[in-house]
């Protein structure tokens, strides 16, 4: 099990959802978290948060589709914080439209947001954990990236992608210290279905802090840790089911 006090954690898409329930678990764990977001004002209110109980938190606002900012983003935490120890891949955004709805600009944003970003930030995380003598590199994909389903073409392709691309890099980054792990959520209770026409029930989905665990027993290497998570959120997932 690895210790994670002192450890630089930088967090994509830190303002809300997976991402800031993740930052405040990585914080309570002694980490000095990196925010990166686009909003600057929930990215700070995150910020306020955890400086209540761990002074060792910077925010970055960042569009992580951007790849000089995602360049920024990096060397400024190279420089005010030596390395980056881990990479939590956590941007993203979820479109529901038909194949004959889609715009050619929705499917651009969700290909940048979901798969482009997970390229930049890993390249260059890839670049100073191999320098540094290596790092781990985590990234929060869904379900939609190991299956189909109506509605969701351009949602599935980006998260198919980013599957593809994870597993390559988990090859080519092993022999070189730098851990690769990527999970697979389901549904969980976050803006992504704010905009839906009937939002699911919360009792149907898990809490983003049941993720935020589950990141954060990975990242410790604890087998038990992340076995203990998994039971824990799939017996939640069971009660979601059934109504319980």
């Amino acid at each position: 099990m690895m210790d994670l006090r002192d450890k630089v954690a930088v967090i994509t898409g830190a303002s809300s959802g997976i991402g800031r329930a993740a930052a405040i678990e990585f914080a309570r764990k002694g980490c000095i978290v990196v925010l990166a977001a686009r909003r600057v004002e929930r990215l700070e209110e995150v910020r306020n948060s955890i400086l209540c109980f761990n002074e060792r938190c910077i925010s970055v606002p960042t569009d992580v589709t951007d790849e000089g900012q995602v360049v920024a983003l990096f060397n400024r935490v190279e420089q005010e914080l030596g390395q980056v120890d881990i990479l939590i891949n956590n941007a993203g955004r979820g479109l529901k439209s038909r194949v004959g709805d889609i715009t050619g600009d929705q499917w651009r944003s969700v290909m940048d947001t979901n798969l482009t970003s997970v390229f930049f930030c890993t390249r260059e995380a890839a670049r100073r954990m191999t320098s540094c003598g290596g790092g781990h590199i985590i990234t929060v994909c869904s379900i939609a990236g190991l299956f189909g389903a109506p509605g969701y073409s351009a949602y599935c392709a980006s998260k198919h992608g980013v599957t593809g691309f994870c597993r390559a890099v988990k090859w080519e980054l092993r022999k070189q210290g730098v851990r690769v792990s990527t999970i697979y959520p389901a549904r969980v209770d976050t803006e992504f279905f704010d905009n839906y026409k009937e939002r699911p029930a919360s009792r149907q989905m898990l809490a983003a802090a049941d993720i935020a665990r589950h990141l954060v027993a990975i990242a410790s290497r604890s087998r038990a840790a992340v076995l203990w998570s998994r039971i824990g959120n799939f017996v939640r997932r069971i009660r979601s089911v059934v109504g319980l």
